[in-house]
């Protein structure tokens, strides 16, 4: 199959109940994308999810589901559908409807300056969330920088994207299964060099989700101290190759000057090739601005970008 521009990974456990309120919004969303694609991974569901994932799915050309045959975690259902994507941006995005699909845009254009772009709620004021959840997920983060010394806002956000072949790369690297993945995934981006921009994104909390205290917090746990494999090395063994991409939304993105990385590196999808309408009711103030952090000859300097991520030359990347 050829390139297409985006690709959008759901993994869904149990969630026969919730795609008909979250599926549409992000197939409205694709079907101004030209060519784009969105994946639901089953996760082993035993509810029929895979069946309404295939009915709402039917009028999106780019739509497919794939299943796995047991309930194998979060993580095996997102690089599932990493590998069998064919995005020159792959994004993937939690199944409740949580996020709100019409930041898509900014995530892909944060793609521009970075090989990874994180959707956050604890950069700006736009989660909605319980005062319980929201603790926690502070908690987890501060045992996570501890740990790994990865200093991004919000490691577990269900909202994130990737430059097509740096996400292959990763997620073909990553073991970790269960919901604790991102951090093993972006302990690698970092010893590797990748860039990672943080995009403040609207979230608001949606009863009814699989994710249980108890029983899966030990598991990321395990998860996080994987990921300090990673820590203050580059992955074992690794060489990284990264192959040319001929399409037309790579071909309208110029490598700029001084981006410190060759036009094979260079796998964009323009902020021209999305046409999104803004939000009903957009966000007044607007998001304040996205962190950026690259690792240059192993010190991480962090930079701070103007909400549109322009007017900047992005650092070189870490030689590996």
């Amino acid at each position: 199959m050829d390139r297409v521009p985006v690709s959008v990974v759901i993994p869904a456990y149990n969630e026969a109940m919730r795609l008909p309120g979250s599926l549409p919004p992000l197939i409205s969303v694709m079907h101004r994308i030209p060519g784009a694609e969105v994946i639901v991974v089953d996760d082993g569901s035993t509810d029929g999810t895979a069946a309404i994932a295939e009915e709402l799915l039917a009028d999106l050309p780019g739509g497919r589901v794939l299943r796995l045959p047991w309930n194998s975690g979060k993580g095996a259902a997102v690089r599932m559908g990493v590998s069998a994507a064919h995005g020159e941006s792959i994004a993937f995005l939690d199944a409740d409807g949580a996020s709100d699909v019409n930041d898509l845009p900014l995530l892909l254009a944060a793609l521009e300056h970075a090989e990874v772009a994180l959707g956050s709620r604890r950069v700006g004021a736009g989660a909605v969330r319980s005062s319980g959840r929201r603790v926690g997920s502070w908690a987890f983060n501060q045992i996570t920088r501890s740990l790994t010394s990865l200093d991004v806002a919000d490691t577990q956000c269900g909202f994130k994207a990737f430059r097509g072949p740096e996400a292959k790369l990763l997620f073909s690297l990553a073991r970790s299964s269960g919901f604790g993945f991102d951090v093993e995934v972006l302990s690698i981006a970092r010893s590797i060099g990748y860039r990672i921009a943080e995009v403040p994104v609207r979230w608001a909390e949606i009863p009814g989700g699989t994710f249980r205290v108890t029983r899966h917090t030990p598991a990321m746990l395990v998860d996080v101290m994987r990921a300090r494999r990673y820590l203050n090395r580059s992955a074992p063994g690794l060489v990284v190759t990264r192959p040319t991409v001929q399409s037309p939304a790579a071909a309208a993105a110029p490598v700029r000057p001084g981006d410190g990385a060759s036009p094979a590196a260079q796998v964009r999808v323009p902020p021209s090739a999305v046409s999104v309408p803004a939000p009903a009711e957009p966000v007044t103030a607007g998001p304040p601005p996205a962190v950026l952090t690259a690792a240059v000859g192993g010190v991480e300097k962090p930079l701070r970008l103007p909400a549109d991520l322009g007017g900047v030359t992005p650092l070189p990347r870490k030689a590996v």
